[in-house]
Parts: C-alpha cells; structure tokens; sequence
C-alpha cells in the first residue's frame, strides 16, 4: 500500500475557523492511497463507494466505480453553519454512460496531437507532465522502490 500527503502552500478563500495568521490563505492538501491488493468495488454492485472524493470548502464531489472508468458521480454541497443538521443536503447526481474499459481518453488525446502534428496536449502539456512524474519519482524514492536500470533509462532507443 501506499499512501502520498501532499501539502500546497496556500489556497484561496477564508481561512478555515482556528487558522492562527488570518492570512486568508490556508494550506490545502491532498491525500492519495493506492493498494493492488484491495479492490475498489468489492462486491461489483458499487456498495462501497466512492473510490473517489474530492473535499473543499463549498462540498464535496464523490466519484463511483474504479478511477479509470468511473460509473457515476456526485457533487454533495455543504451546509452554511445556520443550515448544518436541518434536512438533507443538496446533491448532484450524474450518471457516466463510458464505453470501452478505461484509458481510450488518453489513446484519443495522443491521436489527435499525432494526427495534428503537435508535440504536446493542450488539454495536459509538458509542464504538467513533468511535475507529476517527479511527485511520483519522490514517492518511489521515499518508499525505497528501485526500478531496474533499463526501466528509469533516459537512453532512446534502449539497447537491452
């Protein structure tokens, strides 16, 4: 298993309520676990739902079903201090009609900047890419995961 805490040094809005500075800004974080061995639909019905789940200041969006094919998403708005415990919260419910098993987004994507002669995405460039890929290679070196030589090689082509 591997759990990732991210911590960005500040996000827009008020402060929450205790925020010693009151900057106005505040640290956000994120927080991803990952497993091979536990499964996010245990029983293929959904009942442990959401895979997925994105909190913020004004509600929460949950997402069903596995991360690369989702099933259905919602978006659950929190609740002023006055409202907070009188009936139910107002939620958003969209269904995801997905063909296929996952990843044909990005099959798509790498299609259409081939067919069009771009070297990078519009919608996910380089710089993006890029930050990503040294965030996992800090959670690999932190977690003591080594991959082999011909793996991590920068060399094209790869002489094996």
């Amino acid at each position: 298993m591997t759990s990732i805490i991210l911590t960005f040094p500040s996000a827009p809005g008020p402060a929450p309520a205790g925020t010693p500075d009151g900057s106005g800004t505040h640290p956000a974080h994120g927080i991803a676990l990952t497993n091979l061995r536990v499964a996010t639909d245990l029983d293929g019905h959904n009942t442990a739902r959401p895979s997925i789940r994105i909190q913020g200041t004004k509600g929460e969006i949950q997402i069903d079903g596995p991360a690369f094919r989702p099933r259905s998403w919602r978006v659950i708005y929190a609740k002023s201090e006055g409202e907070k415990g009188k009936g139910e919260p107002k939620v958003e419910i969209h269904d995801c009609e997905i063909p296929g098993q996952g990843m044909f987004w990005e099959a798509d994507e790498c299609a259409r900047c081939l067919r069009d002669g771009k070297m990078e995405s519009e919608g996910m460039g380089w710089d993006e890419s890029v930050v990503i890929m040294e965030v996992m290679d800090e959670v690999r070196r932190q977690g003591g995961i080594k991959y082999p030589e011909a793996i991590e090689s920068l060399e094209y082509p790869l002489k094996l």
